[in-house]
């Protein structure tokens, strides 16, 4: 390859010929870290491995945790609405967390949802930490959008919102900007 065009790949990664050549021992050249004098904020490295984080050991699925914070949001009030259970059926078709299982794998997750959250003082705690910390914050405003579907908050469903917001971690400011939002969407 000694005769191969210069690309910006291979000036930024050296190539090592000969390793590549002898086996699969390295085939990169570790490149030096970053001088100390380079500005921490530019990478923010910390800040996206936090953001994208897997959560701890859990017994959760992501569809799991994901249906059964649509399905207590649509309970949270003390009955299940047409509006929300039609809104918890759209998003069941839209998402990719739940869009390819079938009808009867989402109904064994429903049983199971179910008996956890009836079995397990901490279950609806449990499903909120077993999702990535990316998911968090659009999973919850799926979950005000279900509570908004049927046209009134009750004040059951603002304790709902408020105890999800701090099993997530979300900023209260992040939570109060995306309910305005979907309070004026729902305006509209």
């Amino acid at each position: 390859m000694a005769g191969a065009p210069e690309t910006g790949f291979k000036q930024r990664v050296q190539f090592d010929e000969a390793a590549a050549m002898s086996g699969p021992d390295l085939i990169f050249t570790p490149q030096p870290s970053l001088p100390a004098t380079q500005d921490a904020s530019q990478l923010e490295l910390s800040v996206l491995t936090e953001q994208f984080r897997m959560p701890t050991v859990t017994d959760w699925t992501i569809p799991e945790a994901f249906l059964c914070l649509l399905l207590a949001a649509a309970v949270s009030d003390g009955h299940l609405a047409p509006e929300e259970q039609a809104e918890i059926t759209a998003l069941g078709q839209r998402s990719r967390a739940l869009k390819g299982l079938d009808a009867k794998t989402l109904g064994q997750i429903n049983s199971e949802v179910t008996k956890r959250l009836r079995d397990r003082p901490r279950g609806l705690e449990e499903a909120c930490q077993a999702l990535p910390n990316d998911l968090r914050l659009p999973i919850f405003g799926h979950c005000v959008e279900i509570v908004l579907a049927d046209g009134v908050l009750l004040q059951s469903e603002i304790e709902y919102l408020n105890k999800i917001m701090m099993y997530l971690d979300i900023a209260p400011a992040d939570a109060q900007f995306l309910i305005k939002a979907m309070l004026i969407k729902n305006r509209v």
